[in-house]
C-alpha cells in the first residue's frame, strides 16, 4: 500500500522555529509586461534543500535571481532573514554587499560568472569586495582551492579551462564568501558524467553541513538525491508521496 501524507504536512515541510530565511509573499515579476513570476508565496528555512522543477520558461531561473536580489517585485515582497529585499534596499551598498555575502548564485553558464585574469583572482574577488584583510583573503583562496580540489588551477586563466573545471571555479568563487545559502541554476547541464557525479556528491556534502540550497534542475536523479521538498513551477508534474510545494506561475 502506498504511503500517504496529509495535505498540511506536504505543504509545510519546515522543521525549525522562527521566521524563514527566505520569504516570498505574493511575489510578482514581469519582463517588459510579460509575467514571469505570478503571485509566488514561498518560505525557505535555514538548512532546507529545495529543488525547483518545471519546463523551460516556467520561471525557475528568475526565481533564483529574485532570491539573490538581481530582480525585484512589481508586486508583493521578498525578505531575506527578515529584511525586505527590493530595488530601494539594494541601492544601499552595505545592504547589497551583506546580502551577496550571505546568499551565493552559481550560474548555469560558468562563462557568465568568470571574468578575472586568473583563478586565484576569481576566487579572491568576493572576499576583497567584502573588505577582508589580505591575509584572510589568501586563507580563503587557499582553503577553497583545496576544498574543490583545484589547487593546480590557481594560476590558470579561466578561459583556458574545461567546462568541468570552470564549474568548480565558479562554485569556489561563491564558497569563498562562506554564504549561508547557495542557489544553483541547472548545475549538471553541459557537464560530463564524471563531473556530474562529483558535483552531485558535493551538493550532498553541502547539504550535510547545513547550507541552505535552492537548486533549479531538470535532472530527476539530482532532485531525488538532494531535495527536502520540491517547488513545481507552472503545470503540476504529478509527483505524489513526497514533501512538496506547488507554485502556479
Amino acid at each position: 500500500m502506498p504511503h500517504t501524507h496529509d495535505t498540511a504536512s506536504l505543504h509545510s515541510p519546515h522543521r525549525q522555529a522562527g521566521h524563514p530565511l527566505m520569504e516570498l509573499d505574493d511575489y510578482c515579476f514581469a519582463y517588459d509586461d510579460a509575467p514571469v513570476l505570478r503571485h509566488i508565496t514561498l518560505d525557505i528555512n535555514a538548512g532546507d534543500s529545495v529543488v525547483l522543477m518545471g519546463d523551460n520558461g516556467s520561471g525557475k531561473s528568475t526565481l533564483l535571481k529574485a532570491i539573490v536580489g538581481l530582480v525585484h517585485p512589481q508586486r508583493g515582497t521578498y525578505r531575506f532573514d527578515g529584511e525586505v529585499v527590493d530595488e530601494a534596499s539594494m541601492r544601499d551598498a552595505l545592504f547589497s554587499k551583506r546580502l551577496h555575502a550571505r546568499v551565493g548564485f552559481v550560474f548555469q553558464d560558468s562563462d557568465a560568472q568568470l571574468f578575472c585574469p586568473s583563478v586565484t583572482d576569481e576566487i579572491a574577488f568576493g572576499p576583497r569586495q567584502m573588505g577582508l584583510s589580505a591575509d584572510e583573503v589568501e586563507r580563503r583562496v587557499d582553503d577553497t582551492l583545496e576544498l574543490l580540489g583545484i589547487q593546480a588551477l590557481r594560476s590558470r586563466a579561466p578561459w583556458t579551462l574545461s567546462g568541468g573545471e570552470k564549474k568548480r571555479v565558479a562554485i569556489a568563487c561563491v564558497l569563498s564568501m562562506n554564504p549561508d545559502a547557495l542557489c544553483f541554476d541547472e548545475p549538471l547541464a553541459g557537464l560530463d558524467a564524471k563531473t556530474q557525479a562529483w558535483l552531485l556528491s558535493f551538493l550532498k556534502q553541502l547539504k550535510t553541513t547545513g547550507k541552505t540550497l535552492v537548486i533549479a534542475t531538470h535532472d530527476q536523479s539530482l532532485a531525488d538525491e538532494v531535495a527536502d521538498f520540491f517547488v513545481y513551477m507552472g503545470e503540476f508534474h504529478g509527483y505524489e508521496d513526497r514533501p512538496h510545494v506547488h507554485v502556479n506561475t
